[in-house]
């Protein structure tokens, strides 16, 4: 993630984390689909923001740019690391599984993002991505939301199909994947419950192994 970028958050932690508050079905929608393939074990989630993700799924610690958004996650109980995801402040196999929600699509280089992901998770440890289908509905929204400057402004959104094509080359294989957001955007009225698989829903969860 370029530095232009985590000022952005930096700038703007109070509306990012209040957007949660708003769209609440939406956003216990997103936890319920990442609950499916959750392990055990110590999780860093790369990306973690204020701790939205991290702190009901017990991701123990979390690292982001964003020093205002560290004080959130780290009220909400995550052990918190400032840093990017590019260079991270960890040792080899240092984790039993990385989570990634909404954080890719913000990097300059996602091959090379993920692959340092890769670099600290133990063998067999688990790779866990969420984002928003691009070929969805939800991802022609928040497509349309980005070209117009506002909060996603900066974003690049993929297939699940591209992520799987990353997996390919960083020693990785895929394991499963969940799929939820079946109502069309902007929001939603009601919490969905997640189905297996992907091109129907436009949140997607993604799982990977690490082979080595």
């Amino acid at each position: 993630m370029s530095r232009e970028k985590a000022a952005n958050y930096e700038k703007n932690w109070r509306q990012y984390d209040e957007w949660y508050d708003t769209h609440k079905s939406l956003y216990q929608t997103e936890i319920k689909a990442l609950e499916k393939v959750m392990p055990s074990g110590w999780g860093l989630e790369i990306g973690v923001g204020t701790g939205r993700f991290a702190s009901p799924l017990a991701v123990r610690y979390g690292l982001d740019p964003s020093f205002n958004m560290l004080k959130l996650a780290k009220q909400r109980n995550v052990n918190v690391i400032q840093g990017f995801g590019e260079n991270l402040p960890f040792k080899n196999e240092s984790f039993n599984f990385i989570l990634i929600v909404f954080t890719i699509e913000l990097v300059d280089d996602p091959p090379r993002f993920l692959k340092e992901a890769v670099r600290t998770l133990k063998k067999d440890g688990a790779l866990i991505l969420g984002i928003i289908d691009r070929n969805s509905l939800w991802g022609e929204f928040y497509e349309q939301k980005a070209a117009k400057n506002e909060s996603y402004a900066g974003f690049s959104f993929f297939t699940p199909e591209e992520i799987l094509e990353i997996f390919k080359n960083i020693d990785v294989e895929f394991e499963e994947s969940f799929q939820t957001l079946f109502q069309p955007p902007p929001d939603i009225k009601d919490i969905e419950q997640p189905k297996r698989g992907f091109g129907k829903g436009g949140f997607v969860v993604l799982k990977a192994a690490k082979n080595n």
